[in-house]
């Protein structure tokens, strides 16, 4: 029986306006109602899942940030890493050019170096501001960076994404979270751990779940288990990895609720 679904945000269960289609949210509600349990798992901060959730009206487990940060519904923190004032500084010294509008995440707060027309558009999609600080590469030991967004043209973003797969892997992680868009995380950091802490949490087992994304970033949770849903928006690449294609998640619990009630006979 699958008895949690974790579920994307970005160009999964959120839309471009930052809302929730009503067949979407009526979907997870359902599966509620038929006993399961509910987890997002997403790049953004873990204050942007509950502003999401608040949407909804509903309440869930979340893994914010690609598995940096993970808690359960009832707000028990079961995760959360962060980079070393050393390795962040090196990274974003490297890392640091025009061509990227480059963000630094700590839990609740983004902050990038100087403010442009692109970081205005990338504001419309946010939540909460972008804090604009000139300083904030000196301010690594209290601002304790979780991630390191850089988001630019998809050729750049492929570019950097082999440049700093060859020159650090020992000290992060890299995933493309949309084409335009690479997160840089802590080592071992993914959704795929995250998740793993969490069934750890629940005692489930990765067969009791089923996960739904469409993006690099949804990969390692894809690898986990033989219920995974693809969106048919997303990346040739990333279809391979999962066993289901769906337009929506309404189409996905769909398919999961009639699952389970095959193993109900």
């Amino acid at each position: 029986m699958i008895k949690l679904i974790v579920s994307d945000l970005d160009g999964t269960l959120l839309q471009d306006n930052n809302t929730v289609k009503s067949k979407d949210a009526e979907a997870l509600k359902l599966a509620i109602q038929e006993g399961l349990q509910i987890s997002i798992a997403t790049g953004r901060m873990d204050t942007e899942i509950k502003e999401v959730l608040k949407s909804i009206g509903q309440k869930f487990h979340r893994i914010s940030q690609n598995g940096a940060f993970a808690s359960t519904i009832d707000e028990k923190s079961i995760f959360s890493n962060t980079f070393t004032t050393e390795i962040a500084e090196q990274i974003y010294k490297e890392v640091l050019h025009p061509k990227f509008v480059t963000i630094v995440c700590s839990y609740d707060t983004n902050f990038t170096h100087e403010n442009n027309e692109y970081v205005e558009d990338i504001q419309k999609r946010m939540f909460h501001p972008i804090i604009i600080d000139p300083e904030i590469s000196s301010k690594f030991s209290e601002v304790k960076p979780s991630k390191i967004t850089l988001i630019g043209f998809e050729n750049d973003i492929f570019e950097i994404h082999e440049k700093l797969s060859n020159e650090f892997k020992d000290e992060m992680d890299l995933f493309i979270s949309e084409t335009h868009v690479l997160d840089i995380m802590p080592k071992q950091i993914s959704k795929g751990n995250a998740i793993k802490k969490l069934l750890a949490e629940l005692s489930l087992n990765p067969e009791e779940i089923a996960c739904i994304g469409d993006s690099f970033n949804d990969i390692p949770m894809f690898r986990l288990t033989p219920y995974s849903f693809v969106m048919s928006t997303a990346h040739d690449d990333v279809k391979k990895e999962a066993k289901f294609e769906v337009e929506s998640v309404a189409e996905a619990v769909e398919m999961i609720l009639k699952e389970n009630s095959k193993q109900r006979v």
